[in-house]
């Protein structure tokens, strides 16, 4: 049986340096231990270039004790079978040297460019990603970015593409929970509590572009309040304090009820899982064409009574309403207040059950990325 080495490329040199503050940099090392679980991986490797040369994180990566391995692009370029490209960029001399040695290069792609560059484009925002050239032997997609990016990147890329897992673990929510615990003594989870007829509401929508915003989760929570303010102690709106001045943003939310009685507030940007510990009982959330979230996992890690309108989230998995419908999600939001504590524990085994589908052991996301190195090395 062949066995491969394989190489993921990694930002080392990023000037945030927050694991948190993007779910790639989770996603690839969530793709790094799937790699090391396949018996078909000889190697694996996190490839990194830059003006400074790092081979070694920063600490806000938290990526300490996760057996992982580092190197520069030049030491093993030309030792590789395949090279991934994850958060840096390949370049086409880098593809050259892949195919010298027979080689093959692959676009894993875990964020939603389509829509992304059409904002960049209108809005004259700095350039993400820029298509310089390379040309890949295939492209990896994740299912939340199949109906927009499929032809874009197929097309720009010149190559094949094909759907893969989303993989995700808990590791990185973990060390958060162990230093909640550790230095201030917090646990971490949901805790049912029949007597609490109000509850504190969060949502956690990176507000970057139009595939996650507040205002849905605003709407609906504004809606609820309006049909039975005695059931909302609060709501925090995360990622939008930097927002609070923006005009539109502050007549729309200036003129609401929520604001206006002061059960609303702007909040900062937080490690989820530390926010939620504090201050939250449920978490509201609201996507367009991005139905498959880290933040989904971690509020669904913690057992939180998770409110959503992704289709892609099997059926039972947190509480469904549908797409930009606020009242629907209002009348959800007041139904989970009423009644989730009662069915909490079935609630938290079908989430539990969910998670563990997406785990890189699991052996069925092993073998579908096992598929796609073999394709590539196809006659």
């Amino acid at each position: 049986m062949r066995k491969y080495k394989i190489g993921i490329t990694f930002n080392l040199e990023n000037k945030v340096t927050d694991i948190w503050a993007n779910g790639a940099n989770q996603n690839v090392i969530h793709l790094f231990h799937l790699f090391q679980h396949s018996d078909i991986v000889e190697e694996v490797v996190l490839v990194s270039w830059g003006p400074e040369k790092r081979t070694e994180p920063p600490a806000g990566f938290m990526l300490e004790d996760l057996s992982l391995k580092f190197a520069y692009i030049d030491d093993v370029i030309d030792k590789l079978d395949v090279l991934i490209e994850g958060t840096l960029t390949i370049e086409p001399n880098q593809r050259e040297r892949m195919h010298a040695h027979g080689g093959k290069i692959v676009a894993y792609k875990i964020g939603n460019d389509f829509i992304m560059d059409m904002e960049y484009f209108l809005f004259d925002k700095p350039a993400g990603r820029v298509f310089n050239g390379t040309v890949f032997d295939s492209v990896w997609l994740i299912p939340q970015h199949e109906n927009t990016c499929y032809s874009y990147f197929s097309i720009m890329y010149n190559s094949p593409a094909f759907i893969v897992p989303a993989i995700w673990s808990p590791i990185f929510c973990d060390k958060v929970i162990k230093r909640l615990k550790e230095a201030h003594n917090l646990q971490f989870g949901y805790q049912p509590n029949l007597n609490d007829t109000a509850k504190r509401i969060a949502c956690f929508e990176a507000n970057i572009n139009v595939v996650k915003t507040s205002f849905t989760p605003i709407l609906i929570c504004e809606q609820a309040y309006r049909t039975d303010p005695s059931k909302i102690k609060h709501f925090y709106a995360c990622n939008t304090y930097d927002k609070k001045d923006n005009p539109t943003f502050f007549n729309f939310i200036g003129r609401t009820q929520i604001v206006g009685n002061n059960i609303m507030t702007v909040e900062a940007r937080y490690q989820m899982p530390d926010f939620l510990t504090r201050y939250v009982d449920i978490v509201l959330s609201h996507q367009w064409e991005n139905g498959l979230n880290y933040a989904y996992n971690d509020a669904l890690y913690g057992g939180y009574p998770f409110i959503h309108n992704s289709k892609l989230l099997p059926k039972g998995v947190g509480y469904y309403y549908d797409q930009f419908d606020a009242f629907e999600g209002a009348k959800v939001l007041l139904e989970v207040i009423e009644n989730h504590d009662k069915r909490h524990q079935a609630y938290v085994e079908r989430a539990n059950e969910y998670l563990e589908s997406l785990l890189p052991t699991n052996p069925v996301n092993v073998y579908l990325y096992e598929k796609e190195i073999k394709r590539l090395f196809e006659k």
